[in-house]
């Protein structure tokens, strides 16, 4: 098979357009259009949906873009061991949920780059729902995930995660409600949180949807909310007083605002999660750096665990 045609299917795909492919690889849109062509005369079935615009993968496009990325990669590794060239380069994209955004940040970001001097790293930060389609599709490497309740993420259990894919669990953690430390007095069950405000994420955030069914399956809802796009700002703003939040442990101890906050005891409002580290089974080039990545968060864990977790304590 022709590698130029599978650069070809990935330049279309991400300038999602013939005439962008065109563009970025400098050639004409006859020859852009005849390439995808051969190849889907070869595998027999059309990649994209010329009817839809933007311009999109089919199902069998999907499935193709992921094996031609992973292919690629392993031919540039091919040469490198050819060529003795055993410095990692090239891109590595990675997934980052919100949850988990605290135990990959500036300092461990920066060791994974002195490990890996010569890659590429592209981060992209979302719901883990939106990120496992990435990852199953092939366009991030791996997915650091915050998972819900029960071995849940994205929206789709770990044993039901296809063959391409595995997980492995990196830490545990917890969803907790949170207040003011300031507070000389907090609610002491849902009915009476439901009372206050309560500053929570947009609708997509595993914390919020945790929140409602508990508050729905008590009889009672959040009628003051509050909503924010960003985790540490609603921890900042229940710091401050404007209200109370559910939020997972180790974000509030990796929290700058972790003095000013203080982990609430309601009964029912303490969900077990646990940060895991999701990759493509196909991607086993990637595995040093795949690797590297989850030794830096258990790292970051421990270092929250032995350092502020003091600070939560109830006082």
């Amino acid at each position: 098979m022709d590698t130029r045609e599978l650069e070809t299917l990935i330049a279309v795909a991400d300038a999602q357009s013939f005439h962008g492919a065109a563009d970025r690889l400098g050639l004409t849109q006859p020859a852009v259009t005849r390439r995808i062509q051969r190849l889907e005369e070869r595998i027999g079935k059309s990649l994209f949906d010329r009817a839809t615009k933007p311009l999109q993968p089919t199902t069998a496009g999907h499935r193709a873009l992921s094996e031609a990325r992973d292919l690629l990669r392993r031919l540039d590794g091919f040469s490198d061991s050819v060529l003795g060239n055993t410095k990692r380069h090239g891109p590595f994209r990675l997934g980052l949920s919100h949850g988990a955004a605290p135990l990959l940040a500036a300092t461990e970001l920066r060791a994974l780059h002195q490990a890996f001097p010569d890659i590429s790293l592209s981060i992209k930060m979302g719901w883990s729902a939106e990120l496992l389609p990435l990852l199953r599709r092939g366009e991030i490497d791996a997915l650091l995930s915050l998972g819900g309740p029960n071995g849940i993420f994205g929206g789709v259990h770990s044993r039901d995660l296809p063959a391409s894919l595995s997980a492995k669990t990196l830490l545990d953690d917890e969803v907790v409600a949170i207040g003011p430390k300031s507070a000389r007095h907090h609610p002491k069950d849902i009915a009476e949180l439901a009372k206050n405000p309560v500053i929570l994420m947009p609708e997509g955030c595993t914390f919020r949807a945790l929140g409602n069914a508990w508050a729905h399956r008590n009889g009672v809802e959040f009628t003051s909310v509050i909503e924010v796009s960003a985790l540490e700002l609603q921890i900042e703003m229940v710091a401050a007083g404007a209200g109370y939040g559910i939020m997972a442990r180790r974000f509030c101890k990796h929290s700058p605002a972790a003095d000013r906050i203080k982990i609430l005891d309601i009964p029912g409002m303490n969900w077990g999660m646990a940060i895991t580290l999701i990759r493509r089974t196909s991607s086993s080039d990637l595995d040093d750096i795949i690797d590297k990545v989850g030794e830096l968060v258990i790292n970051a864990g421990r270092t929250s665990s032995n350092g502020n977790a003091r600070m939560l304590s109830a006082s």
